[in-house]
């Protein structure tokens, strides 16, 4: 398999409003040739519940908590599932041309390939990291992250959520519980479902020095 890396930018506080508008813009620099291929990592000063594009917000989000609470609910240009983005996660981008190992509408198989150098990384740690469909990464059966995707103008970007220290009480306060399952999720609430990777010893920190160490 053609192996691909990626160059660490370094980005500024935004709010995560403005963060999602920023992974559009770099999509489109990467997809012009305009930027070289990235990683980077979400600096934001709030927090808010994030949809994924076709995501209806009544089936997904408690909207009376969120409100309750201050907290925004947003949508951004990706696919994949709903997430409460707060101080307890660290959430990545990275973005790359659709050129070999990428395939165009290849949506599984742009996933393999890039959490593929996250897998051996992970094993160094004694951790085996597996890839759930259909947009999760995993450790002994339990989500560590959750993952989106868009594919647009000769340019692939797929961004996440890494669960590190999460507010599990707010998650659940606000997320409802899916009527739509990953199989491996099975009945699993979010508590039992969810795990943060503070269990496994990684804090944030030592998690960016790893993906960057994998990817860059």
């Amino acid at each position: 398999m053609t192996s691909f890396r990626l160059n660490y930018l370094e980005t500024p506080a935004l709010t995560v409003e403005e963060q999602i508008a920023l992974d559009r813009e770099l999509m489109s620099e990467v997809g012009k040739g305009t930027r070289p291929p990235l990683l980077r990592f979400y600096d934001f000063s709030d927090e808010a519940v994030v949809l994924g594009l076709s995501q209806e917000e009544e089936r997904y989000v408690d909207k009376q908590e969120a409100e309750k609470d201050g907290v925004p609910i947003l949508r951004r240009f990706s696919g994949g599932g709903t997430v409460f983005i707060h101080k307890g996660c660290l959430v990545y981008t990275i973005v790359t041309t659709l050129t070999p190992p990428f395939k165009r509408f290849d949506v599984m198989g742009a996933y393999k390939t890039a959490f593929a150098p996250l897998t051996e990384a992970f094993a160094k740690k004694g951790l085996k990291l597996e890839f759930r469909e259909p947009c999760d990464l995993a450790v002994d059966g339990r989500k560590i992250a959750g993952n989106a995707q868009s594919q647009r103008q000769g340019a692939l970007l797929i961004h996440g959520s890494f669960l590190v220290d999460p507010d599990l009480i707010r998650i659940k306060r606000y997320l409802k519980e899916p009527d739509v399952r990953p199989l491996y999720r099975a009945e699993r609430s979010h508590e039992d479902f969810l795990l943060p990777l503070s269990d496994l010893g990684l804090d944030e920190q030592k998690l960016k020095a790893l993906l960057i160490g994998a990817w860059c």
